[in-house]
């Protein structure tokens, strides 16, 4: 397996890593009758089918020049007002979290940031709870009121940043969609900006195709040239220019895992991450203690 950098462990013994979670998480679930959820690739490319032409040619090119707004905004258009059952449909179904979700979860972090709008990460969360703990909250999209999070440093919080399944009116699934809460919201740039400066990110599932996200990165990379670094699980086969870019151009750092049995080497670093993380959290409190 990957060794992981010790600064990382220290940043999560610290409580001040910032859990960025993409589809690639969600996908890690598996139904009942052994399907899973569709990432976003996936899904687009099964409601393409369904169209008549020149529509379906035209998304699944979208889809292949990963222009997946554009091409869930053709789609959403075309589907109308049957879109809402289409994403539902998949998105909505039943399922317990998957051995990736509880690994992320005991990672112990105050954090996370979901793209994903499926419920399963704050289902994992909730079933680590023993009686008595504290909960934490959700905030569905960024605004004004998120800053709260970078003082309120006694409460956990789960940011669902393309809104949640159970409130579809919120979802973020197309360019039009994507504009209103990236672009035309100066509350999201600053308040990913702040958290950049101040925590640590580990981005899991994720595949930096986000524009907004590639955007805040970049700046963040350029202004503070001597912030600290981030993090970003990939596959192994990256090729090494593009991990100079990630490295260079957004301070980005690749850690790559085995791909292989359904990307199960991730959950085990991960788990592995947790267990360095609390040795090196006792050793802090140990060291403390000695002081006193």
């Amino acid at each position: 397996m990957a060794k992981i950098n010790d600064d990382l462990i220290k940043d999560l013994a610290m409580k001040k890593v910032v859990l960025f979670l993409g589809s690639g998480v969600s996908s890690s679930v598996e139904l009942d009758e052994k399907d899973r959820f569709k990432g976003w690739n996936d899904f687009l490319i099964e409601a393409a089918q369904d169209r008549e032409e020149p529509l379906r040619s035209q998304v699944n090119e979208l889809i292949t020049n990963r222009d997946y707004l554009l091409a869930c905004e053709l789609l959403q258009s075309n589907y109308a007002e049957s879109w809402e059952k289409k994403v539902s449909d998949e998105y909505g179904r039943a399922a317990s979290p998957s051995a990736l979700h509880k690994a992320l979860i005991s990672l112990k972090q105050r954090i996370v940031i979901t793209t994903n709008f499926d419920k399963l990460i704050e289902d994992a969360w909730s079933d680590s709870l023993s009686n008595g703990e504290r909960h934490f909250k959700v905030l569905a999209g960024i605004n004004n009121d998120s800053f709260k999070v970078l003082k309120d440093h006694d409460t956990s919080y789960i940011i669902k940043i393309h809104g949640s399944i159970d409130d579809f009116s919120k979802v973020v699934f197309s360019r039009s969609q994507y504009i209103k809460l990236a672009f035309g919201n100066d509350s999201y740039t600053s308040f990913i900006d702040s958290l950049l400066l101040n925590y640590t990110f580990l981005y899991v599932g994720f595949s930096m195709d986000d524009p907004a996200i590639l955007g805040i990165m970049e700046m963040y990379a350029l202004r503070y040239s001597n912030a600290r670094p981030h993090y970003i699980f990939t596959p192994k086969g990256i090729p090494e220019n593009i991990q100079k870019i990630h490295r260079e151009l957004r301070k980005l750092i690749v850690i790559p895992y085995s791909s292989e049995n359904k990307h199960a080497e991730l959950t085990e670093l991960i788990k592995q991450m947790s267990l360095d993380a609390e040795v090196k959290e006792k050793e802090y409190i140990a060291k403390f203690m000695s002081k006193i």
